[in-house]
């Protein structure tokens, strides 16, 4: 079976092994199969010639007579059989075969809705931008956008949604998202503040000064940036606007647009080691102080349940 799309001659493959397998995991786990309002012979029409004869050692005249038997006369072949078969090149063959097949999908006759699609855009864009490719509308159809694969500058390193609270791991990727952005922008102060932070996001409590439209609510939450002490000197209030509104790029594209504040912390340090036995240990003065006065009687101890106060000699 032959793509109607042409592949660009000797042009090396960008997408990568992984990138089409957690694609394809996407596609399996969606509520409406790949294939949307059309019937899937319709939707693979308008991609491949279907009327050519079919590899290998089929007895059926055409690719079309091929689909039609095993999908629907003998039901022997699962919803994602097009996901590796070779013929439709989709694993393994150029970039623009699969993005071509990915842009069908979301298309308006294809999609049941334009929430549907621009759901299925957003997540296929967030896998395809690691390897510098995403979709893009260029057109209307109706009123519905019509999206065609583009170049993109590779989005760095992929943080799956959803992005919880409790993601240490993930928000160390987004925080090493934000560090390359101030990099690339040339805030090397506001960069260094990052080297050695750690990423947090808790509620707000409340105590946020919400702005009329901006998207504050009682769930509010702030992003706390946790700095080493001696590093909290050059967190001015120009540097943290700096590193608040990049990282505020990066939440939103996360979906994280409930984060409105960054707060910026110095770090606990760990209190010190105590033995049981630390009393013994200390130093003990020659005489005691009391209210700084020194008593100079030899032991430290006086019971004023026992003895009289005449027996407690003060001295200058």
């Amino acid at each position: 079976m032959t793509s109607t799309v042409p592949a660009r001659a000797n042009e090396p493959q960008t997408i990568t092994a992984v990138t089409r397998r957690d694609i394809f995991t996407y596609l399996r786990g969606i509520s409406r199969p790949w294939w949307g309002k059309m019937d899937e012979v319709t939707f693979l029409e308008g991609l491949y010639d279907l009327d050519r004869p079919p590899a290998g050692d089929s007895q059926l005249p055409t690719v079309r007579a091929d689909v039609q038997q095993h999908r629907f006369n003998n039901e022997d072949l699962p919803d994602d059989w097009i996901f590796e078969d070779p013929r439709l090149e989709l694993s393994h063959g150029p970039d623009e075969v699969l993005l071509t097949f990915l842009a069908r999908m979301v298309h308006p006759e294809v999609a049941a809705d334009a929430d549907e699609a621009i759901k299925h855009v957003e997540a296929l864009n967030l896998l395809l931008g690691p390897d510098g490719w995403g979709l893009r509308p260029y057109e209307s159809l109706s009123g519905r956008p019509l999206y065609t694969p583009v170049r993109v500058p590779p989005s760095g390193l992929l943080v799956p949604l959803p992005l919880e609270d409790e993601n240490t791991g993930k928000l160390d990727l987004v925080l090493g998202q934000t560090f390359s952005l101030l990099d690339s922008a040339g805030e090397e102060t506001a960069r260094d503040l990052l080297r050695t932070a750690v990423l947090t996001l808790r509620r707000d409590g409340g105590f946020f000064n919400p702005i009329p439209g901006d998207n504050w609510t009682d769930a509010t939450y702030e992003a706390v940036l946790t700095v080493e002490r001696e590093l909290l000197p050059t967190c001015t209030p120009e540097v943290k606007e700096v590193v608040w509104r990049t990282l505020q790029s990066v939440l939103i594209q996360l979906r994280r647009i409930d984060v409105q504040d960054l707060v910026v912390e110095g770090d606990i340090r760990p209190l010190p080691n105590i033995p049981p036995d630390w009393r013994t240990q200390a130093a003990v003065p020659a005489t005691p102080t009391v209210r700084g006065l020194r008593l100079s009687f030899s032991t430290t101890e006086f019971d004023v349940t026992c003895r009289d106060f005449t027996d407690l000699e003060i001295r200058g």
